[in-house]
């Protein structure tokens, strides 16, 4: 499977530019890790200013949602310019917090609960060669403080770094065996006791933590390269696949990738294309309840859920290089824009415990 095949995943590969996923519709799979968002060495669009500043990417014509108020936590986000940035919710208090230089690109931020440090992938550092082109690159972890950075892993490569809440454990998908496979890793947040959990044959990738750290969602597929949505205990044990794509699309084009958990563990949100368009939808934990959120002409994913319920999502129009960003309820209605995300890629983290 080539480099492009594989990052037309529909998962929080979003962990890169979509030019156009995580995600979303044939645009946004082949958009999940193309362009540059994904640390590609290919042209890149010139930089967009910091979310929130006048030159930021304006909303689409059509008329908008109101913004929404009140929010509260802490953001990290990556910009166009390939460099990471933290944020309160509500967009106060915006400090840059990695500083790149073409072609070295930041992406795919990973808050510690604590909103200290950030963990995030980056075409930086060194790393092997990744002949099966799944887009491992280096893994760094940064104090947002003092700007201190270090390579913590993995000496192969790595992608889709994410945090645990109890702040012990550092996820990511790395190769084992075959180039062309990628399992789910664990690691200390220094980068030490890196240990393979043992998943199925195939692609696994785009790891999220359950709230109370026992268990991760990841999306897989074994072999045709259409993803599917499954749930693992931390320990590696009980994996169970909760969606079945049921795709005629070229080989790994398309499918379904987790999103954020809600915040009592009891429900999952997710991305599909199984209405013909990359949408939101949510399930119960255990794969039952599957129903659909969004019905736009845009390609749409899941990006935070937040504790008062609502749900952040991305959407992207058209071939536009970066999102718009929205807040709705969990029935899909009471739609808001999120100014203060303008010129953020995604994927963003929202530590909505924090800020």
């Amino acid at each position: 499977m080539t480099h492009e095949d594989r990052h037309a995943m529909p998962g929080r590969a979003r962990a890169r530019w979509r030019v156009g996923s995580v995600v979303v519709a044939v645009t946004l799979l082949a958009v999940a890790c193309t362009g540059n968002g994904d640390g590609t060495r290919g042209p890149r669009a010139e930089p967009s200013p910091p979310p929130g500043s006048s030159a930021a990417p304006a909303q689409r014509a059509a008329p908008s949602p109101p913004p929404a108020t009140g929010l509260r936590g802490l953001i990290a986000y990556s910009t166009q310019a390939g460099d990471i940035w933290v944020m309160n919710a509500d967009g106060s208090n915006r400090r840059q917090v990695t500083r790149t230089r073409d072609p070295a690109f930041d992406f795919d931020p990973s808050l510690s609960p604590d909103g200290r440090r950030v963990v995030f992938r980056t075409s930086r550092g060194r790393y092997g060669p990744d002949p099966g082109g799944i887009g491992a690159e280096g893994i760094f972890v940064i104090d947002v403080a003092t700007r201190k950075e270090r390579q913590i892993q993995p000496p192969q490569g790595g992608l889709f770094p994410a945090w645990s809440p109890d702040g012990k454990t550092i996820a990511f998908s790395g190769t084992r065996g075959s180039p062309y496979e990628d399992g789910i890793l664990l690691m200390n947040p220094d980068g030490t006791n890196v240990r393979d959990i043992g998943l199925p044959t195939g692609g696994n990738e785009c790891a999220t933590w359950s709230p109370d750290s026992s268990k991760l969602a990841f999306c897989h597929h074994g072999g045709d390269g259409n993803w599917a949505v499954w749930t693992v205990n931390a320990d590696g044990s009980d994996p169970r696949q909760l969606t079945h794509p049921t795709l005629t699309l070229p080989r790994g084009s398309g499918g379904d990738s987790p999103g954020p958990w809600s915040p009592d563990g009891k429900r999952l949100a997710f991305g599909s294309q199984r209405s013909g368009n990359f949408d939101v939808f949510v399930m119960n934990a255990d794969g039952s309840g599957q129903h659909q959120l969004t019905h736009a002409a845009d390609g749409e994913s899941p990006a935070a859920w937040l504790p008062d319920g609502r749900i952040v999502y991305a959407s992207f129009h058209g071939g536009q290089p970066l999102p718009s960003w929205y807040l709705m309820n969990p029935d899909g209605t009471g739609v808001r824009t999120l100014p203060q995300l303008d010129g953020a890629g995604d994927p963003i983290d929202w530590l909505a415990t924090a800020g």
